[in-house]
């Protein structure tokens, strides 16, 4: 027999969802972290790929997974904040393009010398020609974070966008 739920359990119910719920921006964070994982480790696992060993394919899916995190993780921020419900996709994407190449720009000019260095002496044709001088490193590293977070930015801004 079907027995409704007494107040008081109901009220304990409701305030457990309540604090479960996570905010606009948090959401957006999450999606956008999940999201950046999964493109990030894609990419990095290409651009492994060029080393030709397994160690250079392992090395680049590691680190596509930590910079798609955290990518993803402020470049789900940034769109949910500049996209808000009405954006769109189209602003998504351009926001996230915006933001994904500053970061990437960021990222590339702190790579150490000694990495860049190291990269070169592998004597793989794109490799070499992608780590010769620091502003090839930096192009790169724009233009693949760029890719990232216009594909990030998509996917949040669709998820929050509101038809009128």
């Amino acid at each position: 027999m079907y027995s409704p739920i007494s107040k008081e359990n109901y009220q304990i119910r409701t305030q457990g969802k309540a604090a479960r719920s996570f905010s606009f921006i948090q959401q957006n964070a999450i999606l956008g972290t999940i999201i950046g994982e999964i493109a990030g480790a894609l990419i990095g696992t290409a651009m492994g790929t060029l080393t030709a060993n397994l160690t250079g394919i392992l090395f680049g899916f590691t680190a596509g997974i930590i910079l798609g995190a955290l990518s993803g993780m402020l470049t789900g921020i940034v769109v949910g904040k500049i996209a808000g419900a009405n954006g769109g996709t189209s602003v998504g994407a351009y926001a996230g393009m915006l933001f994904g190449a500053l970061q990437g720009a960021l990222i590339g000019i702190f790579i150490p010398e000694t990495l860049r260095a190291d990269l070169h002496a592998l004597q793989v044709s794109g490799l070499s020609a992608l780590t010769l001088s620091r502003f090839e490193t930096v192009s790169v590293f724009a233009f693949l974070l760029c890719v990232l977070g216009a594909f990030i930015g998509v996917w949040v801004a669709g998820k929050n966008y509101e038809s009128k």
